[in-house]
């Protein structure tokens, strides 16, 4: 028993040799073939940068207007609400939301998000 041991270990080492031998093999292989690129040279795999550009914004219908104004006026349990329908009745042609012209949206929600920012 002690024999097939000792005779699997040297398997095993000269196993391990060959491997290492194989990887250096390798290495030199890839060096040879392989350059390393050169720092000035520009890589291929290089992209070119991304112009600046302006995230496509959403336009904003009636029903996100609506769901914000709400979330607003019940935020901390009505705080806002007083404010909430200022606003309203600042784009609204007779003070109610449905006479606000879509055109004001935009402008609307600004000034809506700037209530619990002051």
């Amino acid at each position: 028993m002690n024999e097939k041991v000792t005779e699997l270990s040297k398997l095993l080492e000269s196993m391990i040799e060959a491997g290492m031998k194989m990887v250096e093999s390798a290495s030199v292989l890839k060096e040879l073939l392989i350059p390393e690129p050169n720092k000035n040279e520009q890589n291929e795999m290089d992209f070119e940068p991304i112009p600046d550009y302006e995230p496509v914004k959403k336009e904003l219908s009636k029903t996100d207007v609506r769901a914000l104004l709400v979330e607003k006026s019940n935020l901390c349990d009505g705080k806002y609400k007083a404010q909430v329908k200022a606003l309203v009745k600042k784009y609204s042609k007779s003070g109610t939301f449905s006479s606000i012209n879509p055109n004001d949206y935009e402008n609307l929600v600004a000034e809506l998000e700037e209530i619990d920012n002051a």
